[in-house]
């Protein structure tokens, strides 16, 4: 018998499958205007379509491509002023005078690291990203001193279990890599294998993304699991005024880990 659409059956029907339909045209939504706010002409990668990715691959071949003129094309010309600010918090909650160990996790071009490295002076900085054409840029990034921002850079894929370093570091911080296209909430519950009992995590979520994808659910179950202290969240501007985005909001949210788990 075929179902009316006014029945009780066929509204719990449309009722379930409707967060699927909404994120399939949301994401057909992001590829069109990718393609259609450039050029005929112009191959340039923008925003839509780093938030159009769907696999680690997809990840490596897009910031293959874009890693070079990430830095002017991207930041730049864009107002991304979210590497600043949450390096300013982060500096904020630590002993800037001490050599912290810091985890810059998905460190890109290293834009987040050298805003810290004027910030911590005395930290040791490591990167981590799925890119090595992106790392590639990272290790070209110096000091205020002409030193390296960077220690080491490793290349890994932090959708599975984080098993490059043999060091737990002081603090992690990431900007821009808990997005749309790209890291989940399981991902940032990886990254606390990497800090020490006390270790401090400073990571930016974007907040589509924060509210999208559950990652209130797993801070809280990594909370009443005595993982982690309660988080505190900050909403910041990622651009600044001016920007086309402007007004895209991440949520910063710092927590520390808990000794003795």
């Amino acid at each position: 018998m075929e179902l009316s659409l006014t029945t009780p059956e066929a509204i719990a029907t449309q009722a379930a499958i409707l967060p699927d339909l909404l994120s399939a045209y949301r994401k057909h939504i992001r590829l069109y205007r990718g393609r259609t706010m450039r050029d005929d002409n112009d191959s340039s990668i923008n925003l839509e379509d780093a938030y159009a990715l769907e696999t680690p691959e997809d990840n490596r071949i897009l910031y293959r491509n874009w890693a070079s003129t990430y830095d002017a094309d991207f930041a730049l010309r864009n107002k991304y002023v979210y590497p600043k600010t949450i390096a300013t918090i982060c500096a904020g909650l630590v002993d800037t005078t001490s050599s912290l160990t810091i985890l810059d996790v998905g460190c890109g071009t290293g834009i987040v690291g050298t805003c810290l490295s004027e910030l911590i002076t005395e930290s040791v900085i490591d990167g981590v990203d799925i890119s090595a054409e992106m790392l590639h840029v990272a290790s070209t990034k110096l000091r205020i001193n002409n030193k390296p921002v960077y220690g080491q850079l490793f290349e890994a894929d932090l959708t599975k279990p984080i098993s490059f370093n043999k060091a737990k570091y002081d603090v992690a911080i990431s900007a821009g890599t808990f997005t749309h296209g790209h890291l989940g909430p399981d991902a940032l519950i990886n990254v606390l294998s990497a800090l020490r009992p006390g270790g401090r995590m400073v990571v930016g979520i974007n907040k589509e993304h924060f509210s999208a994808n559950g990652f209130g659910s797993a801070l809280q179950k990594a909370t009443d699991n005595q993982l982690v202290s309660a988080p505190v969240f900050t909403e910041v501007q990622i651009y600044d005024e001016g920007s086309p985005h402007y007004g895209d909001l991440a949520i910063i949210t710092t927590f520390y880990v808990i000794p003795g788990c």
